[in-house]
């Protein structure tokens, strides 16, 4: 039994050598080489972080090309075989062990890119989870995932005290804080939207699942809130909410769009926020204040639509202003703006929300290569005022009862109550936590430096 044993670290110590080569080899093509060798985590490309989140989340076309470096989500689609085929699965699974041998959980203390950190490879795991080809490469990558996002984990306590991003941005004061239609390609961010009483209203169906319930399931390890303003106001931003849910006009008729729904005017704003969700170190999920994305829709006008839904070319098409801001990393680990960029009116990307499927970096798949990002809200928000808010057809029900408006008077709460909820419940999550559960046998091969095992 002892000389299995040894043969056993023997073995362990021999792969940990081979992948540490095979980790190093990731950093050596001429890119990397360059001046834009990627120090998001630290100023040094070669430390572990930077390492770590290159070799998992960029991306080289055939034409040498880098893309990934700061995306709000991996380059990673349902048809993609990077990082489960060939050189990309050997150095991935080599950088992660180097990362968990290391503890380079260890190598950054900053709470802030602890969390994003384990933001970026969470969803890489939950990506091998979705599908189950190629089973037994997606299980060498999920074992290993399992670990490090445990040991990137924040205590309730680090997490509680995490910044709040928008408010940071607002702050600043380096975005303008209202639409300018003089100027209406100017992207601007309003300081009132998150406020409890403020002429934002977050609108929830008060439902088991989430409003924006096509984006949470594109994630689920964010939280997704939708805010109308009218011109008038809160006061009439809530008296239009009100007469929708007692209408007698249903969204939809056969399939096709009412054109008699109540209709809400010129001048009304429309805003999704995109908050970070975390695994604590107990195993629980928490939101926090770290804004990654908003969206914002001003309706310039409001043109008769038809009544076929998403006609991107239709008579509604050119009603709305549109402007997004993302989480950068480098600026928000620079404590800049809350980390927040504005999305340039030309700027493209690679789609990974409501897609295919198809890897964009295919070159097998040229139609889904890159886009305008902006232009992307479209193709389902592209209707006739109302009809372009797609979530209607969720908090449009019958206005909660009374006793339901008293349990249920912020909706913000309940948004991130039922998103969590529904979040510990899919496959994905269900097999983290299994991961964790057995992680005593895998820690065997990767014991703390100290000797004790967590």
């Amino acid at each position: 039994m002892k000389w299995r044993l040894l043969a056993i670290n023997g073995a362990t110590v021999v792969l940990f050598v081979a992948a540490s080569t095979l980790c190093g080899m990731c950093l050596q093509t001429p890119t990397q080489r360059s001046s834009d060798a990627l120090t998001i985590f630290d100023s040094d490309p070669n430390h572990i972080w930077n390492r770590t989140y290159t070799c998992l989340l960029v991306r080289q076309s055939t034409e040498g090309k880098e893309y990934g470096a700061d995306t709000l989500d991996p380059l990673l689609w349902d048809n993609t075989q990077h990082l489960l085929t060939g050189d990309s699965h050997r150095r991935a699974l080599a950088c992660l062990d180097e990362f968990l041998r290391m503890h380079g959980e260890r190598a950054v203390e900053d709470p802030s890119k602890r969390a994003i950190l384990q933001r970026d490879l969470w969803a890489v795991f939950d990506w091998t989870a979705r599908n189950d080809d190629l089973p037994e490469q997606r299980r060498e990558l999920e074992s290993r995932l399992a670990v490090a996002i445990h040991r990137l984990a924040l205590t309730p306590e680090q997490i509680r005290a995490l910044p709040d991003t928008y408010e940071a941005a607002v702050a600043a004061q380096q975005f303008a804080s209202a639409y300018d239609p003089r100027n209406p390609g100017k992207p601007f961010l309003p300081p009132d939207l998150l406020r409890p009483d403020g002429p934002w209203v977050s609108l929830s169906a008060y439902s088991g699942e989430p409003t924006a319930l096509q984006h949470f399931y594109f994630s689920g390890r964010s939280r997704f809130l939708v805010f109308m303003k009218l011109p008038g106001g809160r006061d009439a931003t809530l008296a239009y909410i009100e007469r929708l849910r007692s209408s007698a006009q249903p969204p939809l008729l056969g399939g096709f769009l009412n054109l008699a729904l109540p209709q809400f005017p010129v001048g009304t704003h429309v805003a999704l926020v995109r908050q970070l969700i975390v695994v604590d170190s107990t195993g629980k999920l928490v939101p926090t204040k770290l804004t990654e994305s908003v969206q914002l829709r001003v309706y310039h006008a409001i043109t008769p639509g038809t009544r076929y839904m998403n006609y991107i070319n239709g008579p509604s098409s050119h009603d709305q202003d549109l402007f997004e801001f993302r989480m950068s990393r480098p600026e928000l680990f620079a404590g800049r703006n809350g980390g927040l960029v504005a999305v340039g009116p030309s700027q493209t990307e690679f789609a990974t929300f409501n897609t295919h499927g198809m890897d964009g970096l295919d070159p097998a798949h040229p139609s889904e290569g890159q886009n305008v990002a902006l232009k992307r809200c479209g193709g389902c928000h592209s209707d006739s005022g109302i009809h372009s808010v797609q979530s209607r057809m969720r908090w449009m029900g019958p206005s909660p009862g009374a006793g339901a408006r008293s349990n249920h008077s912020d909706p913000i709460a309940w948004e991130t109550h039922v998103t969590i909820a529904l979040k510990a419940q899919q496959p994905e999550f269900k097999l983290l936590r299994r991961l964790w559960q057995n992680m005593p046998d895998w820690l065997d091969r990767f014991p703390n430096r100290s000797g004790d095992r967590r």
